[in-house]
């Protein structure tokens, strides 16, 4: 997405107070998109809701003492570690906000958490309190890991275009029909699409990003009613019926199992069977407990 469109997003978002409680923007290393982050930080917290400038909100923001927006910093050049998440994020968290509707952190160089860091996280985001926002600035969002990846919304600034995943215009025609119809696929079906699929002989990931994006884009629908980034809008017709017919948990029971096949596959296990398995997830996920 493009920095007016994220923008643009954030504002209505916060104008309906219905904001999301985690995020990642992945950018370059410039500095322009995480201005992005702090102007969504100072503008659900003003009191008009459009970081007016002039409320006591925006002016502690602009002072850089606002008590209720956090920069999580670090003391290691190349890490940030799980003290310093539980000690200014997660404890910190725990406790109300002063002054302001919510409280919000903000970690730059998120691709620096370790894995403790990002275990330690990974609970609050599964139960955040009403008031928490955690927004994960990063470069690399493949260093984050797919339990944090699934449980944000994800926004990546870009200049313009389409996201390709380095798919053919067949193989992204083939793979779009298939999402579309998939409740409606018998299991022989399914087979069949997954030995397609494997002889295709694409990159794993580029396959596995599609799916992840597309159903990605499915809970954007379902959390901001339909008024939130897309990453395929050419597929937003869709995505109304499917929000409406998978559960915040069926959800998350797919993004789960999307990153289980990754896994099985970058182990050797069969891929067509890893492929088929996940067909069938898709089509019908459980409910998780």
């Amino acid at each position: 997405m493009t920095p007016s469109e994220i923008r643009q997003y954030f504002r209505e978002m916060a104008g309906r107070d219905q904001v999301g409680h985690a995020f990642i923007l992945e950018g370059d290393s410039g500095e322009g998109w995480r201005k992005l982050a702090e102007e969504f930080a100072a503008t659900v917290q003003c009191e008009h809701r459009n970081f007016c400038g002039r409320c006591p909100s925006c002016q502690a923001y602009q002072s850089g003492n606002h008590p209720d927006i956090i920069q999580v910093t670090h003391e290691k050049k190349d890490s940030i570690g799980v003290d310093e998440i539980r000690a200014q994020l997660v404890d910190d968290m725990a406790i109300k906000p002063y002054s302001s509707p919510y409280k919000v952190y903000l970690v730059d160089e998120a691709e620096k958490l370790t894995v403790q860091a990002q275990n330690a996280l990974l609970k609050t985001l599964e139960e955040p309190p009403v008031y928490g926002i955690i927004l994960l600035l990063t470069t690399n969002t493949e260093m984050l890991l797919p339990t944090i990846r699934s449980r944000c919304i994800n926004l990546k600034v870009r200049s313009g275009g389409r996201v390709s995943l380095g798919l053919t215009e067949e193989q992204r025609a083939e793979l779009f029909a298939l999402v579309h119809d998939l409740p409606d696929y018998r299991a022989a079906e399914l087979a069949d699409e997954a030995k397609k699929i494997k002889e295709w002989k694409q990159d794993i990931a580029s396959l596995l990003n599609f799916f992840r994006y597309w159903y990605r884009d499915v809970l954007v629908w379902k959390s901001t009613q339909g008024k939130g980034p897309l990453v395929f809008p050419e597929e937003e017709r869709y995505y109304r019926a499917r929000s409406e017919a998978l559960s915040y948990a069926q959800l998350n029971r797919i993004f789960d199992q999307i990153q289980e096949a990754e896994s099985r596959v970058r182990s050797n296990v069969n891929y067509e069977l890893t492929w088929e398995l996940l067909l069938l997830e898709m089509k019908n996920p459980k409910e998780e407990k």
